[in-house]
């Protein structure tokens, strides 16, 4: 089969790339067996898509659950004898050995017939590896035997491992463990990004968009989660929509952030991840401050903070100019709005005082959640979206805090955008673009950009090369006069960017 043929579904929304590489993986003409590694927090829509693909290219897609193991042989059976087309109680293994080995020489016989490859999905791995610890091992041994090292003249067969207890997925292929080395393809499937999350609930205005995206996020699953998800084009109704669809102990998103955090298996002692969480949303973005807050020294709690980065909750990311500790920030929107609003209100949302409580949460919204992800919407433009749509090429794109003696303090910038091929943190660093986005009801104007300008003379007398860097300001209430006549005077050299460029809209 032409992979070319394997075009991706009408009903699967956006995953371009995913799909691509999924498609190329599975109808690659090579020869033996290859290893590909699935892995994404739950309801990314990794299922999805792979049960597309195994409808496409005539593979297995099997769903593992948590049982004993005896049980998950027994429906692995099952699953393979109805892909066969042989009775229910076909097989009777006693162990996974047999069982993958039987599955690859059904798979490798019907590939001899047609010449297409064999596809075996096993979706939940984490769940089998969790009664069989051995079963990784098991796999290398089939991969020995049958992949393109065993010398063997095996017709092409693909194995996809998927699973959604990033932790565990990603450690497949860590270190000495018994696959290391083994796939050829590792694919994490991550929420949508803000302007696919726009397209995919259907919000006309960037404004409710951009809202909608601070609370709720990018994760696909989500919109089949909710009774009602037709989301308002006004912002201020959003806390009505809210109330309605999340902020209720009945809806299935109410405690969604809870339940994804404690279920991946490496979270134990469930308290201190959670109090780590809520420290980090309040607003404290060093280790050293997180540690105090919770009585006790920051080393102590590089395991928790290292899992929760490795499953996509929070964020540490490094200063682009200076070698100290990464700034900690809440990567997820909906466990920073469940940390923010709905665990320190839980009692009055129990009561039904939603309304309430949202009206009561307000600066929290503003200061926590809307300021933050403005900022960080703000450095995903710049870096994904700009040498596109404003002719700015950038490399490496981050924060930085540059020293000011003038001020006796500490300036934080924004967004810092270096040249493209730098390395961040070497000495002399050239600087292309300067930022500041701030969500607020008042225009920027010309006090901002001269604060810019006085950011980019402090970094040119640090030795970094930045006297021509581009100045950038994001807003959400558009500009003063002033400042867009002077900016659109500048030949480029001034960027505003509102929340029509945001979502790569005409002003």
């Amino acid at each position: 089969m032409d992979i070319e043929l394997l075009g991706k579904p009408s009903d699967v929304f956006d995953r371009d790339a995913e799909w691509a590489d999924l498609a190329e993986f599975a109808l690659s003409p090579l020869p033996g067996l290859r290893i590909a590694v699935v892995y994404g927090r739950r309801r990314q829509g990794k299922s999805y898509l792979l049960r597309r693909l195994a409808d496409g290219a005539g593979g297995l897609y099997h769903l593992a659950t948590e049982q004993a193991e005896a049980v998950s042989l027994r429906r692995f059976g099952d699953s393979l004898a109805a892909w066969s087309g042989l009775s229910a109680s076909a097989f009777g293994f006693d162990g996974w050995e047999p069982a993958l080995q039987t599955a690859a020489e059904m798979m490798a016989a019907r590939s001899r017939s047609d010449g297409a490859p064999g596809l075996l999905v096993l979706d939940e791995f984490p769940y089998l590896t969790r009664e069989t610890a051995g079963l990784p091992s098991i796999v290398q041994s089939l991969y020995d035997n049958l992949g393109p090292g065993s010398g063997s003249q095996a017709p092409p067969l693909r194995l996809v491992l998927c699973g959604s207890a990033i932790s565990v997925m990603g450690d497949l292929l860590s270190g000495t463990r018994a696959l290391r080395g083994r796939a050829a393809l590792e694919l994490r499937v991550r929420a949508f990004g803000y302007r696919d999350a726009r397209a995919y609930w259907g919000i006309d205005n960037p404004a409710a968009a951009f809202a909608h995206n601070a609370v709720i996020g990018g994760t696909p699953g989500y919109r089949e989660l909710v009774p009602d998800p037709r989301v308002p084009e006004s912002p201020a109704r959003l806390g009505e929509w809210l109330a309605r669809n999340v902020m209720r102990p009945s809806m299935p998103l109410f405690d969604e952030a809870s339940r994804v955090v404690h279920e991946d298996p490496r979270i134990r002692d469930t308290g201190v991840y959670s109090s780590v969480l809520a420290a980090v949303a309040a607003g404290e973005s060093s280790p050293t401050k997180i540690g105090g807050l919770l009585g006790r020294p920051a080393t102590s709690l590089e395991h928790q903070m290292t899992t929760l980065a490795s499953a996509g909750f929070i964020d540490r990311s490094q200063d682009l100019l200076l070698d100290r500790r990464p700034v900690v920030t809440v990567a997820d929107p909906m466990v920073r709005l469940h940390q923010l609003v709905i665990q320190p209100y839980l009692a009055d949302l129990e009561a039904g005082r939603a309304h309430q409580v949202w009206a009561e949460a307000a600066h929290t919204v503003e200061s926590k959640i809307l300021g933050p992800h403005f900022e960080a919407l703000a450095a995903e433009w710049t870096a994904r979206y700009a040498a596109a749509e404003a002719g700015l090429a950038v490399g490496p794109v981050g924060q930085t805090v540059i020293a000011c003696r003038e001020h006796r303090t500490g300036h934080e910038i924004d967004v810092l955008g270096l040249a493209r091929g730098t390395r961040p943190r070497t000495p002399r660093t050239p600087v292309v673009f300067i930022g500041e986005a701030k969500h607020r009801d008042r225009r920027p104007g010309l006090a901002e950009l001269r604060r810019l300008e006085h950011l980019r003379e402090l970094l040119t007398a640090d030795g970094h090369g930045a006297a021509d860097a581009v100045l950038g300001l994001f807003g959400t209430s558009g500009f003063t006069d002033e400042l867009t006549a002077e900016a659109g005077g500048s030949r480029g050299r001034i960027l505003l960017v509102g929340l029509n460029a945001l979502y790569g809209e005409p002003s």
